[in-house]
This record gives C-alpha cells, sequence and structure tokens, in this order.
C-alpha cells in the first residue's frame, strides 16, 4: 500500500521520507530496524527517494550503521546487531547498482570502507568504532586482572603457611580423638618365624627317624628270607646282630609312642572344640562391622572437641572462601602455572579435612545458658 502511495505523487515520496527518518532516530534498535526495512524497499523503486536518502546520506549511515563512536546503536543488542549487517549489506548492494549514478553514494561507500574502517565481507560488520571499544575493554579487563592476581599473589604469601599451620593443628586433634591403630600394633618377626622353625625341624627328624627305622626293618627283611643257620654265621657275626635287633625294636616303640602322642593330642583337640560348643573344624564366619564413627564429648575431650570446633568454623567461613576466590581470580587471568597449581592442593587439603570432620560425627553435649539476674540493690 505504501508503494501504491508514493507512485501517486512526489509529496506523498517526501512525506513518506520524513517518516522514515524520524523512526530511524527512535532509540530503540526494533524500531530502527522496521523503518530501514521500508527504506530499503522505497530506495530500490524511487530516484526521488534515493536523491533525498543520499542527500542526507552521513545522518542516515550514524543511525544504522553505527559510524559516530559517541553515538552507538540502542538496545536490545540482537536488534542493534542484525540492523548494522544489514545496511552494510543492503549498502553494498547499492553500490554495487547505483554508485555510478549517485556520486554521493559511491562517496559515502568509499567513506565507509577505507575511513571507518568497514569489513564488507564480515558477516558481524564490526566497525572501526566497534573494535575500538573492544580493545579498550579488553585492556581494561587485563589491567583489573593483574592487580587482583598480584594482590592474590601477596595473600597467598602470608595465609599459605597460616591455612597448613590450621589444618595440621586440626589433625593433630583428631589423632587425639580417635588414634590410628598403627601406634598400638607392633609385628615380631622372630617370634613369627620360631614356631614354623621348630615345627620344621620336628617334622625333619622324625622323617630321618622314620626313613632310618623303615631302611633297617628292609634290610632285616631281607635278611631274614635268606635260608641260613646259626652253624653258618660266625661268632663275631652273631655278636654284631644282637646289638641290631635291640636298637630296631627300640626305635619300633619310639615310633608307636610317637603315634600314640599324636592320636592323644588329636582327641584331646577334639573334645576342646566340642567343649566349645562347636562340631567342626571347618566353620565360615561372616561379620557386619559398623563402620559409623561416634565421638561423643565427655569431660576428657572436651578441649580437644572445642578445639576442632574453632578450626572447623575458621576454615569453612575464611579459608576455603579465600582459596576458592584464588583460584576463580587465576582462572580468569588465564594463568596455569605453579600458582594456581598451588591454590588447588591446598583447596584440596581443606575438604580432605573438613570431610574427615564430617565421617567422625563429633556430638558435643548440650550447653546450658546462664543467666545472671540483676539484684535489687
Amino acid at each position: 500500500e505504501l508503494k501504491k502511495i508514493c507512485k501517486l505523487s512526489e509529496e506523498y515520496v517526501k512525506h513518506a521520507y520524513h517518516l522514515i527518518m524520524r523512526q530511524l532516530n527512535q532509540e530503540h534498535a526494533e524500531i530502527r530496524l522496521s523503518a530501514f526495512q521500508i527504506a530499503n524497499e522505497l530506495f530500490m523503486r524511487s530516484h526521488q527517494f534515493r536523491l533525498l536518502l543520499i542527500s542526507n546520506f552521513q545522518e542516515f549511515l550514524e543511525l544504522t550503521v553505527e559510524t559516530d563512536y559517541e553515538q552507538p546503536l540502542p538496545p536490545p543488542k540482537e536488534a542493534a546487531q542484525k540492523l548494522k549487517e544489514m545496511a552494510i549489506k543492503t549498502v553494498q548492494e547499492w553500490q554495487d547498482k547505483y554508485g555510478d549514478g549517485y556520486k554521493k553514494l559511491s562517496l559515502g561507500y568509499h567513506f565507509l570502507k577505507q575511513i571507518k574502517k568497514v569489513d564488507f565481507q564480515d558477516i558481524r560488520a564490526r566497525t572501526q568504532a566497534e573494535r575500538k571499544r573492544e580493545e579498550e575493554r579488553s585492556k581494561r579487563l587485563e589491567n583489573i586482572n593483574k592487580m587482583r592476581v598480584k594482590r592474590v599473589e601477596e595473600e597467598m604469601k602470608e595465609m599459605s603457611e597460616e591455612i597448613e599451620n590450621a589444618l595440621t593443628e586440626m589433625e593433630a586433634c583428631f589423632k587425639l580423638l580417635l588414634p590410628s591403630l598403627s601406634e598400638f600394633t607392633f609385628s615380631d618377626e622372630g617370634s613369627q618365624c620360631k614356631p614354623d622353625s621348630l615345627d620344621q625341624t620336628a617334622n625333619g627328624s622324625s622323617t630321618t627317624s622314620r626313613q632310618r627305622v623303615d631302611h633297617q626293618w628292609a634290610s632285616n627283611h631281607i635278611d631274614d628270607e635268606q635260608p641260613c643257620s646259626s652253624k653258618d654265621l660266625s661268632p663275631q657275626h652273631l655278636a654284631n646282630t644282637v646289638p641290631e635287633e635291640q636298637q630296631l625294636d627300640e626305635d619300633l616303640d619310639n615310633f608307636s609312642q610317637n603315634e600314640d602322642d599324636e592320636s592323644e593330642n588329636f582327641e584331646d583337640n577334639e573334645e576342646m572344640i566340642r567343649n566349645y560348643g562347636l562340631l567342626s573344624h571347618k566353620y565360615s564366619l561372616d561379620l557386619e562391622i559398623n563402620t559409623d564413627l561416634k565421638i561423643n564429648e565427655d569431660e576428657d575431650n572436651t578441649a580437644v572437641i572445642n578445639n576442632v570446633k574453632d578450626f572447623q568454623r575458621l576454615i569453612t567461613n575464611k579459608y576455603l572462601p579465600t582459596v576458592q576466590c584464588w583460584i576463580q581470580t587465576f582462572t580468569k587471568a588465564g594463568i596455569s602455572d605453579n600458582r594456581l597449581r598451588r591454590a588447588i592442593d591446598l583447596k584440596s587439603a581443606i575438604d580432605g579435612t573438613l570431610e574427615k570432620h564430617d565421617e567422625m560425627n563429633i556430638r558435643c553435649k548440650k550447653r546450658h545458658r546462664k543467666v545472671m539476674k540483676a539484684t535489687d540493690e
């Protein structure tokens, strides 16, 4: 409808031009975007509108392309960026189509390209003013980060040793409340080795004795199988035979006595097991051990628990937020050297100590506040 009305008279074109410029001066990017889209339609179809717009081309660029650093585009930001991209793309199209016929249009195009350093190939359409603002903002942030890093380094030098001492003292309190089992157990390697060596010696001696007895019994048995008479044997041979037979009888008696002792010991062990209510040597026992720690406050550990509570409040309310702030500052500044690792190690140590405090499940006694009543004088 607007295009049809503008075709009727040049006065309507002038009126439409003034209305569009009025909307382009509004402090709202979406309003300017809509007005620019209408201006583009009329620019492509009306010679009179092109003359009017090019006659005030500098103001038109300030309101759409943001050529004036002191007059940025109004919010919202997304609409302003879209307006800038569309305006630069459209100016490029106007130059390609009408640049030869309109000298001011060509001058405005070269002004954007050479003076304002507008990259027409850049989709984001960043002007020199915008790049300058970003550079200033980056420098300002860099200076702020440097100052923060310097302050954090000074704090770390002053507080690192203090934090480590607090953690060490809190660990010492933990050991007083719950000593480690390693402090009470000891190992005696000599006493552990003695029973085994004795068993091996006993087993070795019994085995040797049995082998000797079996060997003698076998040799005598073989000798008994050969037929001979006392007349065939010499007196010396008979004299040697009698002690050997006596030694064999003694060894057999000792061996049978050892077996009787072993059977008696086994019977004693069986009787002892039955006396304790057990019917077999093989049992599988499942023990359920409650691992929840509960430390109750009493008269003996009140002072230690009070120290633990003080350190816990100090670490939670002061040291932990401070270390977290250090890590955040180093991360924002892009620092990843030993300073950041040092802060991370401190935070890990603090987290471990607080976790151990929670696992100990310390239960304090209820304390009653004493209220002093004022006496009437």
